[in-house]
């Protein structure tokens, strides 16, 4: 996968900026607020989610204007494509287009433009509740299984409908049956599909002895049940738990078994230290190797490796991690851009990357590097 024109148009702030990359490494330097994450941020919406920064549409525009745009022509594999988004005038929600026309699916969009990332901000997934751990989970899994999406949504409607029956209706028995019969199959649905990747991560490890592996394991009753038992059978034990629990649950107000009760842990591969025991540094090498874990796993189930987007990737690690990280990175067959603030810490990919340096939103060759 490699970039090979990007532009945006009126997009945080950028009021009109072209990017033609020479590398398929490239590394973005400027002081904070230059607009460096703008960038990366931009790429990301060119895939179906809300980005890196997770950012409602109507906050993405230039100050003072209502629309704005993100324009890439992209080579995969040897054929060329033209993908664009953005939001236009009166209209609340961002459209896409795929060579100039409105795509079939979303999903054809996810696998045509995989794309994966590292933001400062996930490093708070050590302090953050589940919730911000299942989002991320569910973020990986959508790269490799694009369905997994609907099955969330479908699932997350299902128990707001329950939790409001119980609450207004619960002698309505064939609704509530009706409802816990769609959260039992879609939460299974679900946890087979984190599970899945948890597994294709084990087999397309990340990491050596100096830059060690993460191993992700996933925390839910569901799971274990999976790994006992047929799907069915599951959907059943979930149907027949979630009947008995009505009384528990309406006092409490939320429907207590589902999809939407699991976490996620992170260890060192190696030693089995978690995350939560791990230093900043320790953290940092756990996502980085969890996210390029996940560029190799799309890249063997699709094809082809994502575009990889790495903001700040080299804060908290030591000189040998940092030198280890780029070595590596420089393996990778796809584009990818990393920012930071001082370019002197990328030295090591003098002559191999492109260097740019990022002011007010504008792009300029570093000659210095």
């Amino acid at each position: 996968m490699r970039l090979r024109r990007l532009t945006l148009t009126d997009f945080r702030n950028y009021g009109r900026c072209v990017w033609r990359p020479s590398s398929a490494l490239s590394v973005l330097t400027g002081e904070n607020g230059s607009g460096k994450t703008n960038l990366l941020e931009a790429l990301s919406l060119l895939a179906p989610g809300r980005g890196l920064l997770g950012s409602p549409s109507h906050l993405l525009p230039r100050h003072g204007r209502t629309q704005w745009g993100v324009t890439a022509d992209l080579e995969k594999n040897g054929h060329q494509f033209h993908l664009s988004t953005g939001m236009t005038e009166g209209r609340g929600r961002r459209t896409f287009l795929l060579d100039g026309e409105k795509p079939r699916t979303l999903s054809e969009v996810a696998q045509l433009y995989p794309c994966v990332w590292l933001t400062p901000q996930m490093d708070r997934l050590f302090l953050d509740g589940a919730s911000g751990r299942r989002r991320f989970l569910d973020r990986l899994t959508v790269a490799l299984i694009p369905d997994h999406t609907q099955q969330i949504m479908a699932h997350e409607r299902s128990v707001m409908s329950r939790n409001r029956v119980l609450l207004e209706q619960p002698h309505e028995a064939a609704w509530l049956d009706s409802l816990e019969t769609s959260i039992s199959r879609h939460a299974v649905a679900v946890t087979a599909g984190r599970m899945n990747l948890i597994e294709t991560l084990k087999e397309t490890p990340f990491g050596n002895k100096a830059f060690p592996g993460t191993a992700l394991e996933l925390h839910c009753p569901i799971a274990q049940a999976l790994e006992k038992r047929p799907a069915l059978e599951v959907e059943d034990w979930l149907r027949h738990s979630l009947q008995q629990a009505r009384s528990h649950d309406r006092n409490r107000k939320s429907t207590s078994l589902g999809a939407h009760k699991a976490d996620i842990s992170l260890q060192d591969a190696e030693t089995g230290r978690d995350a939560t025991q791990s230093s900043s540094g320790q953290k940092k090498i756990m996502l980085l190797s969890i996210i390029l874990s996940h560029a190799q796993a799309i890249n063997r189930t699709w094809g082809v490796p994502p575009i990889i987007l790495l903001d700040e990737p080299l804060t908290h690690l030591d000189e040998r991690c940092r030198r280890i990280l780029m070595e590596s990175l420089l393996t990778l067959q796809t584009t990818t851009i990393m920012t930071g603030t001082e370019a002197d810490l990328f030295s090591p990919l003098q002559g191999m990357a492109e260097f740019l340096h990022i002011r007010d939103g504008s792009l300029q060759s570093d000659s210095t590097c």
